[in-house]
C-alpha cells in the first residue's frame, strides 16, 4: 500500500508539472493594429513583448509588400531589455512604395522561445472622384445643399460640406459645417442652418475612407483653397498605446445616417488570438497574470496530494 501511495503522489507531481509546462509560457507578444485603410505613408507598429524568466528579448521586423514574393526585414533589430518593453518598427516611404495590401510581421525571441504576430494595413494614396450636379437651396435662413457622388467604384465613402461669408476660403476643418456617410454613385443632401440676413458661400468634397479627397464643387462665385489632409496615427508611450478618435462636424443630414467613425481601436477591446490588441500598464501586470494561474495550479495539485493521502489512510483501516 505504501508502494502504491508513492507512485499515486509521483504521478500527481508529474501531472500538475506537465499542466504548469502547457499553459505558462514564458515569451508573450502583442502588437497593435494600425490605421487601415491609409494614405499615411510614415507611422509605427507598436509591440509589447513580456519574459517572465526575465531573459533580454530581440524583435525583428518583416514586411511583405503588394509586389513581394516573401518577406523581407526591415530596420535593424530591436534589443529590448531584460523582461520585456514596449518599442515600435518605424515604417516610412522606403517601405511603402506602392499602393497596396502590406503585412507587417514582427517576431520576437528570448534565446530559448520564439513568438510571431501579424498585422494588414491597405496603403492609398488615390482619392475619390469629384462630386457632381451640386447645387443650393435657400430657404428663410436655411440652406439645402444637394450633390451626387461620382461613380468611381466604391473610393467615395463621405462628403464634407464647407461654408463661408467670403468668396475666398481653406476647405478644411475651420470651415466645415457637415458630413454626410455616402457612398459612390448616390444622390445626398445636407441642411444648414444659417444666420439671418447673412450671405453665406459653399463648396463640398468627396473622402475615401483612407482620408484622401477629390476635386472641389461649389458656389460658382467661390474660389477655394484645399489642404492636403493628415490622419492622425498613434505614437508610442510608455506600457500603453495612446488612441486618438475623428471629430465629426455636426450637422442636420437629409437621406443619410451621419456615424462616427474612430481612428483606433480601444486598447482592450476586441481582444483575439491574433494579437491586435496591446495591453495596458507595465510588464509586470502580464507576469502577475500568469503566476495567478500557476498559484491556482500548485493549489489543485495540494488537494489532490491530500485527496490521495486521505485515501491511502482509509484503505490501511
Amino acid at each position: 500500500m505504501l508502494k502504491r501511495f508513492i507512485e499515486t503522489i509521483s504521478l500527481l507531481f508529474a501531472s500538475l508539472f506537465i499542466t504548469q509546462l502547457a499553459y505558462a509560457a514564458n515569451l508573450s507578444l502583442r502588437v497593435e493594429q494600425p490605421k487601415t485603410p491609409t494614405n499615411q505613408s510614415s507611422f509605427n507598429i507598436t509591440f509589447v513583448a513580456l519574459d517572465l524568466q526575465n531573459n533580454p528579448i530581440t524583435v525583428k521586423c518583416y514586411k511583405k509588400g503588394p509586389s513581394d514574393s516573401d518577406f523581407t526585414q526591415f530596420g535593424s533589430d530591436i534589443n529590448l531589455i531584460a523582461g520585456g518593453d514596449t518599442d515600435s518598427c518605424q515604417v516610412d516611404s522606403s517601405i511603402l512604395s506602392a499602393e497596396g495590401s502590406y503585412i507587417f510581421q514582427v517576431k520576437a525571441t528570448d534565446g530559448s522561445e520564439d513568438a510571431q504576430k501579424e498585422v494588414t494595413v491597405e496603403y492609398k494614396t488615390s482619392g475619390p472622384d469629384t462630386p457632381v450636379s451640386y447645387s443650393k437651396e435657400q430657404t428663410a435662413c436655411q440652406y439645402k445643399i444637394k450633390f451626387k457622388t461620382a461613380d468611381d467604384g466604391g473610393k467615395t465613402s463621405k462628403v464634407e460640406v464647407y461654408r463661408s461669408e467670403n468668396t475666398n476660403f481653406t476647405a478644411d476643418g475651420s470651415t466645415r459645417v457637415a458630413t454626410v456617410w455616402i457612398g459612390s454613385n448616390q444622390e445626398g443632401s445636407s441642411l444648414v442652418d444659417g444666420e439671418c440676413g447673412k450671405t453665406y458661400y459653399f463648396a463640398i468634397r468627396a473622402f475615401d475612407g483612407a482620408g484622401n479627397g477629390s476635386g472641389i464643387i461649389g458656389d460658382s462665385e467661390t474660389k477655394i483653397v484645399t489642404t492636403t489632409v493628415v490622419n492622425t496615427t498613434p505614437t508610442p508611450g510608455a506600457g500603453a498605446i495612446p488612441i486618438s478618435e475623428s471629430s465629426l462636424s455636426q450637422g442636420e443630414i437629409l437621406g443619410e445616417e451621419a456615424t462616427k467613425s474612430s481612428e483606433g481601436k480601444t486598447l482592450g477591446e476586441n481582444a483575439s488570438d491574433s494579437g491586435q490588441d496591446i495591453p495596458q500598464g507595465s510588464p509586470s501586470n502580464g507576469r502577475r497574470s500568469l503566476f495567478s494561474l500557476n498559484n491556482i495550479l500548485i493549489a489543485l495539485g495540494i488537494l489532490l496530494i491530500l485527496g490521495a493521502f486521505y485515501r491511502y489512510q482509509k484503505s490501511r483501516k
